[in-house]
């Protein structure tokens, strides 16, 4: 804002970066310095994975978690705890989440979603996907659609072919051809949906 000498900035955050700029906008004052909230693949109800997930024996999660954890530091993150992180994506805390974490009415909220077409679309949210398919149908590999919405529900985006766009493609983590689909013209496009609608 400094730099820009704009009053509000317009904020677009994937995955659980839509929870925590809820957070941000409703407990820690930032509403009047938030003109939209864009969330991409955000489980704002939570993540149906996560609550079969923790059914099983804690040994086995923390197991299962330093396994993630070593894959995400490849990826780059520094101190990643998925442990932590996913027990704070389940139904039944992001229920209580909402309850608490009120929208501003000075804030545009709008939300977006993508999608795997098959199990194979993602290695590494193959078990994830199966299992909430079976559950709850059509997923990105960790969220359902039910879940991604808030606000404004602008779509679903897919690819062509059968490649799927997964929860971790949406970020274009592992630069692989979408077929059809292009990750910066569609961040290009939400941009130029916000400015045109006076944001």
């Amino acid at each position: 804002m400094d730099k820009t000498g704009k009053e509000k900035v317009n904020i677009i955050a994937h995955s659980k970066g839509g929870l925590d700029a809820r957070y941000a906008i409703s407990q820690l004052g930032m509403a009047p310095y938030v003109a939209s909230l864009t969330t991409l693949n955000t489980p704002h109800r939570g993540c149906r994975f996560i609550d079969k997930a923790g059914k099983m024996p804690d040994k086995l999660y923390h197991f299962i978690a330093r396994v993630f954890n070593r894959i995400f530091r490849k990826f780059g993150d520094e101190s990643p705890d998925f442990y932590t992180a996913t027990r704070q994506l389940s139904e039944k805390y992001c229920e209580e989440f909402n309850q608490t974490v009120l929208d501003s009415p000075d804030v545009y909220y709008q939300s977006y979603m993508s999608a795997m077409k098959y199990f194979f679309n993602d290695f590494m949210l193959t078990l994830p996907y199966l299992l909430i398919y079976c559950i709850g149908g059509r997923n990105d590999g960790l969220v359902t659609p039910e879940s991604a919405v808030w606000g404004d529900f602008r779509g679903t985006f897919l690819s062509k072919g059968r490649r799927g766009i997964s929860h971790g493609d949406m970020i274009d983590l592992k630069r692989e051809d979408y077929k059809g689909f292009d990750i910066m013209e569609a961040y290009l496009s939400i941009v130029s949906d916000v400015k045109a609608k006076g944001f």
